[in-house]
């Protein structure tokens, strides 16, 4: 009997059971990538764990990070600044804020809205809304106007959440609004009182160590505007009981995707406690297979709207019992202070901001100290996410990673690493994160043979059945083989609940294959290795337009310009308003061969390899090394703005009877953003 995800009724997607999976798929080629879940010993330890956490685990969020806190009270949870709150300390602040918060109404089921920088306090909040089963909607300051009015409509009115640096931008909005209180954190109310007696205190960076409270100007303002010091006082002095409620299947997180399909209009997207519980469960040891590690640091510094950020970075670092570093500061300009500010051991940063903060590492004069570049000898894990790493992008972050010495102060079962390598972890929102890829590159090394020469995918987590589908003619899905290209989509425990107040959305990722099983769509285009190993493509609804009969999607074009490693370090294809493809590349600070060289080759690869009529295909921008590609507010590279240039700044070829001529008729070079000065 085929087993259905998604309920109509409800317009939302089931809890996601593996072991229930056992019963649906006797019709299903034992040979196809999904079933390699049930047949090894990885994929039976998943099913046991998540059978346990179906019987020990179904509860809240918070009686989860509390019974694990108990482990260890005293560890350093929080890291902010210098400042150090330990699990002990955090709980009792969360505690305090739910008396406060139920003594004010707040009941299980309110939808709380919130817009929140990475801060001790927006910890405290998510756990106290927790404890009382309240939802939580992190919103953004960057969201359209009119769109945050059409979210608010559906939030409680009873209170709002807010850090003072993100009041401004929707003060205009919230005047409009009738909210009982308002209240308001500061970036400055948990830096301590004198960042120069911390013992990780960094004096070049002292500016990051003192913020004014700008709430206080604001409170003449609004008179609905409360401290967040001042609330969770008066809820300390309350003699009142708060019990934890919720379980597995209790809503909680309402988070945003990225946005770059929609400027300012990210669709929201509900979470469980389920989601947050399995990623975190599914990273102790014996589940991951990963060494037991005790007391590293993470870094929050993705905006909260993300999923991401609340999961990934605070959430299953908290799980572990290791400290969260929350940094407020998110931007390409910051990154690199904000790793040797807050020296995480376990990094998350998307590509855009990771290259940035190397490129400045490797070439500024910032972090040079007597001749001597410093080193980060704490940084032990980083990952890449929210899009795409190239080969050239991964080689030039890992000679990096090298010459920083990363990783070579953490000790593993009495082992120091030489270095860190390249990561790639996440995974698109809908499913709250279902790659966990640790150590990327020496898989490459260790399984060269077994790949064929191919790079390794993306490791999906333990508890996700995951594999491609191709569609059939009657618009149902059939399983694709292995290194077949189809849509890639997932059965996983962490995938989300529904898109908010939106059933036909949610219902549109539902994928039918030739057997009836429903699988959540991830809307990219894959293929699975003969490992297991996920490699994402691209995302379905965006083609190039080569020619009037041909349109092809980008990675066919990129793959072939990125084989060449030595020379090239990233490329992004795109169309122009006009119909034409720019292809936009950018070199490695190395190569050996020309410009033309390097764009000829590209070029005569592509065409020799597909024999595409390209007549569309007429130009190259070149992006200086030491510029980036225009990003998007959620900090990746943004395909909407290298659309808008067009032709603009580009390198033109001859192209006439299918074939490039050999000679240039225009080379003009050029910086397309303007160089920092610190580079």
């Amino acid at each position: 009997m085929a087993r259905n995800i998604f309920d109509k009724l409800s317009g939302k997607i089931k809890p996601f059971h593996l072991e229930d999976e056992l019963q649906s798929i006797k019709f299903v080629d034992g040979s196809k990538p999904s079933m390699r879940l049930f047949k090894t010993k990885k994929g039976k330890r998943a099913i046991a764990g998540l059978i346990d956490i179906e019987e020990n685990h179904n509860h809240s969020w918070y009686d989860e990070i509390v019974q694990r806190a108990k482990k260890n009270p005293n560890a350093l949870a929080l890291f902010y600044r210098g400042t150090k709150i330990s699990f002990e300390e955090m709980i009792k602040k969360a505690d305090d804020l739910a008396k406060a918060m139920k003594a004010s109404g707040i009941v299980q089921g309110d939808n709380i809205p919130a817009f929140l920088s990475n801060t001790p306090e927006t910890v405290y909040f998510l756990l106290a809304a927790n404890k009382l089963g309240a939802k939580v909607n992190l919103m953004s300051n960057n969201f359209d106007k009119d769109y945050l009015n059409e979210l608010l409509d559906k939030s409680s009115s009873k209170m709002l959440f807010i850090t003072d640096d993100q009041y401004l931008n929707v003060k205009s909005v919230l005047d409009n609004r009738s909210f009982d209180k308002i209240i308001m954190s500061s970036l400055a109310d948990s830096l301590p009182d004198d960042p120069t007696k911390c013992d990780e205190y960094e004096p070049s960076l002292d500016k990051y160590y003192h913020y004014d409270c700008l709430r206080d100007s604001f409170v003449n303002d609004d008179n609905r505007i409360i401290s967040f010091n001042s609330y969770s006082d008066y809820g300390k002095s309350l003699e009142l009981d708060v019990e934890s409620v919720g379980d597995l299947n209790t809503e909680f997180l309402h988070t945003y995707t990225s946005g770059s399909t929609r400027v300012g209009y990210p669709k929201p997207l509900t979470h469980t406690n389920r989601s947050l519980i399995v990623s975190g469960r599914f990273h102790d040891s014996e589940l991951s297979g990963n060494p037991d590690l005790a007391g590293l640091r993470g870094m929050a510094h993705i905006h909260t709207d993300s999923n991401t950020d609340i999961i990934t970075c605070i959430s299953d670092n908290l799980m572990q019992l290791w400290s969260v570093a929350l940094e407020p500061e998110y931007s390409s300009e910051t990154a690199l202070d904000a790793i040797f500010m807050n020296k995480p051991n376990y990094l998350n940063m998307t590509l855009t901001h990771l290259m940035y903060a190397f490129k400045e590492y490797l070439y500024g004069s910032r972090y040079v100290v007597d001749g001597q570049r410093r080193k980060m000898p704490w940084l032990f894990a980083c990952f890449a996410v929210g899009e795409g790493t190239s080969p050239g992008e991964e080689k030039f972050l890992n000679k990096c990673f090298r010459i920083a010495r990363a990783g070579s102060g953490v000790k593993i079962n009495g082992f120091s690493l030489p270095f860190t390598t390249l990561c790639i972890g996440g995974g698109d929102t809908e499913h709250g994160g279902i790659y966990y890829t640790l150590w990327k590159a020496l898989y490459d090394k260790v399984n060269y043979l077994r790949l064929k020469n191919h790079i390794t995918g993306m490791n999906p987590e333990a508890y996700v059945q995951i594999s491609s589908f191709k569609q059939l003619d009657d618009g149902s899905y059939k399983e694709c083989d292995y290194n077949e290209l189809g849509v890639i989509a997932s059965n996983s425990a962490t995938t989300m609940s529904h898109y908010l107040d939106n059933p036909k959305k949610t219902e549109e990722l539902i994928i039918t294959d030739e057997h009836g099983r429903e699988w959540v769509s991830n809307n990219v285009l894959g293929y699975v290795d003969e490992l297991g190993g996920i490699h994402v493509k691209g995302r379905l609804d965006y083609k190039l337009h080569l020619s009037d009969s041909i349109e092809v999607y980008p990675y066919v074009i990129e793959d072939e310009i990125l084989r060449d490693t030595k020379n090239v370090l990233s490329c992004t294809a795109t169309n122009t308003k006009d119909g034409k493809v720019v292809i936009n590349i950018q070199f490695q600070p190395d190569k050996k061969k020309s410009d033309l060289f390097v764009i000829k080759s590209a070029i005569d690869r592509i065409y020799s390899r597909y024999n595409y009529d390209i007549s569309n295909l007429v130009a190259f921008r070149i992006i200086d090394f030491y510029d980036s590609f225009p990003e998007t507010k959620s900090g990746k590279r943004s395909v909407a703005s290298l659309e808008e240039m067009g032709e603009s700044n580009t390198v033109i070829y001859n192209v006439f009877d299918n074939k490039l001529e050999s000679n240039i008729i225009q080379i003009d070079k050029v910086r397309t953003l303007k160089q920092k000065k610190s580079l």
